[in-house]
Formats: C-alpha cells, sequence, structure tokens
C-alpha cells in the first residue's frame, strides 16, 4: 500500500529530528570534551603560575635576607613546574647567597638546558664557575653565549674577569672596552675598565675614568667603591694632598666608611703630617667601634715629634 501525503510528511519530520537530535548529542560531546581538555590546561596554566608567585616570593625573602624561606619557596615553586629555566635560575642565585656553590651550579646547568642555549644563562653558568675556580668550564661558557649572540656584552665582561683572574690585565682592559661598545653595555663595565688600569698600574687612565663615573652621582651621594677606588690612585699617583682633600669633603657625610678612615690616614702619612693622621685613626676609633682594635694599632705605629705630639694634643 503506497502511504499517503500525511504520512509521508510525518516521516520527514521525524527524521529530520531525529537527525537533528543525533547532531546535537555530537556536538555536545565535543564540547564536553573540549571542557575536558581546557580544565587540563587551565589547571596547567594555574600551576605555572603559582610557580612564578612562589619564585617572586622567594625573591623577596631572598633581598631580605631569609635565604632558607627563599629556597624553601623557590623549590616549591619548581615542583610545580620544573620545566621553568627562570624558576631554576633564581634557586641557583639564592643557592649561590647561600653559600651553596656547587648546589647553584647544578641548578644554573639545568636553567640552561630547559633554556634553549639563552646566551644569558651561558654567562650565568660561566659567572658560577669563575667564582669556583672552574676557569676552563667559565671560559667555554662564555664563547657559547658568544657563538650564540656575536656582541655579547655580559660574555665578553666574563671574559674579561677571567682575564683579571690570570692577571692579564691588557687583555681583561681590550675585553672590558669591547664589551663596553656593545649595546647595551653591562652593568658597571666602565668601572671594570678603571679596574683594568690599575691593576696594569695606569693610575692617571684609571682616575680620569672614575671622574667620567661620577659625573653620573650627586656630589653627596658618591659611591663608596668609586670614592676608595679615586682615592687610591691619587695615593697611588704620589697626590696625597689631592687624596685628603677629595676624603675630607666625604668625612662629613654618612658614606663615610672604615676604608675611607685608613685611606685619609695613609694620605696624610704620606704627606708626613704625622699628627693629622693620628687625629684621623683616633676619630675613626670612635665612630667606628668594631675597627677600633685596628686603627690604634696602625696609630701606634705612627711616630710623630714632640712638638707635633703637643700640636696633637691640644687639637
Amino acid at each position: 500500500m503506497i502511504p499517503d501525503q500525511r504520512t509521508l510528511k510525518q516521516c520527514r519530520i521525524f527524521v529530520l529530528v531525529l537527525g537533528l537530535g543525533i547532531l546535537s548529542f555530537q556536538i555536545g560531546c565535543s564540547t564536553l570534551t573540549g571542557l575536558r581538555d581546557n580544565s587540563s590546561q587551565l589547571s596547567l596554566g594555574s600551576k605555572t603560575l603559582e610557580a612564578r608567585q612562589l619564585t617572586r616570593n622567594g625573591n623577596l625573602n631572598c633581598q631580605t635576607g631569609e635565604l632558607r624561606k627563599a629556597e624553601l619557596n623557590q623549590r616549591e615553586a619548581i615542583s610545580k613546574n620544573e620545566y621553568d629555566p627562570w624558576l631554576w635560575e633564581r634557586l641557583a642565585h639564592t643557592l649561590k647567597k647561600s653559600g651553596k656553590p656547587l648546589e647553584a651550579i647544578e641548578a644554573m646547568e639545568r636553567a640552561v638546558k630547559l633554556s634553549d642555549d639563552d646566551p644569558r644563562l651561558f654567562v650565568e653558568l660561566g659567572n658560577l664557575y669563575l667564582d669556583t675556580g672552574e676557569i676552563h668550564k667559565a671560559t667555554n661558557q662564555a664563547q657559547l653565549a658568544l657563538d650564540q649572540e656575536h656582541r655579547c656584552g655580559s660574555a665578553l665582561l666574563l671574559l674579561g674577569r677571567i682575564a683579571i683572574a690570570e692577571q692579564a690585565y691588557t687583555d681583561a682592559l681590550h675585553l672590558f672596552q669591547r664589551a663596553a661598545a656593545c649595546s647595551p653595555p653591562p652593568a658597571g663595565i666602565r668601572l671594570k675598565i678603571a679596574e683594568a688600569y690599575q691593576l696594569d698600574k695606569k693610575w692617571r687612565l684609571a682616575n680620569n675614568t672614575i671622574d667620567n663615573i661620577l659625573l653620573d652621582y650627586p656630589v653627596e651621594n658618591f659611591p663608596e667603591n668609586l670614592v676608595i677606588a679615586k682615592a687610591e690612585g691619587l695615593i697611588e699617583m704620589n697626590q696625597p694632598s689631592a687624596a685628603e682633600n677629595f676624603l675630607l669633603e666625604r668625612q662629613a657625610s654618612e658614606n663615610f666608611t672604615p676604608t675611607m678612615v685608613y685611606l685619609l690616614a695613609a694620605a696624610q702619612k704620606r704627606m708626613q703630617s704625622y699628627s693629622d693622621a693620628r687625629n684621623t685613626l683616633a676619630s675613626g676609633a670612635k665612630a667606628f667601634p668594631n675597627y677600633r682594635a685596628q686603627f690604634l694599632e696602625i696609630r701606634s705605629k705612627i711616630e710623630i715629634s714632640a712638638v707635633d705630639e703637643r700640636v696633637a694634643q691640644r687639637k
């Protein structure tokens, strides 16, 4: 029997509804599958963020001297995402500060392996090797960094530090100068150039370099290391009067340090102003109680005439 038009229409509607139902079910299953996949990705992303936050907490702990707490935070971060090189790098820095150089090297080696040959991390590892006296390994890391980035200033700086360790001061100077020409230059490179000049006994060039660096600072806030370097240079160039005046300008500031006391007394002694040198050391002993014994011992070895002694006592 041939079905009538009404029956055929009902059949077509049924088939259409059934088809839509199957399609909806398939879409629903795909959506659920997608949600499951996305859920996994969201979970992974959450762990990554948590790991990074733990490491940042560890960095803050490290800055405040809570090294044990810093290490615990950073190791927990790694347990959540062991494939992030940044986490291993930060742990390495904390371990170095904690006096664990071999563990620091192991952590930095892990960071390098995960970093896809990051030149910066090659250099970081090289610096750790150099600090432990492994000069050959340090040199290899610097060369690997330069293979990746020909004008890698930090790698040239590392090679310069290696040259200083080997007492090749002229080579160190050339390497530091090359590093200074990189863009951007490594932090503190001009001071390393001054240091190389000093080690090579080129005191005038060293002081000229230091003077150029000091132009970046207000007079009342000259950094301690630069003040010391300049004063040492002036004394070595047999300009003790200039060294004395330079240090006396610093004496009233909060940045005056025990090393500066010693250099001021040394400059005054070089000028044969023995009573001034003794007074400087006596004042230093009062201002820096932890150095009292040392300053008084040096003072006792500075002999002055009876006339100078009476003048010193009146002061």
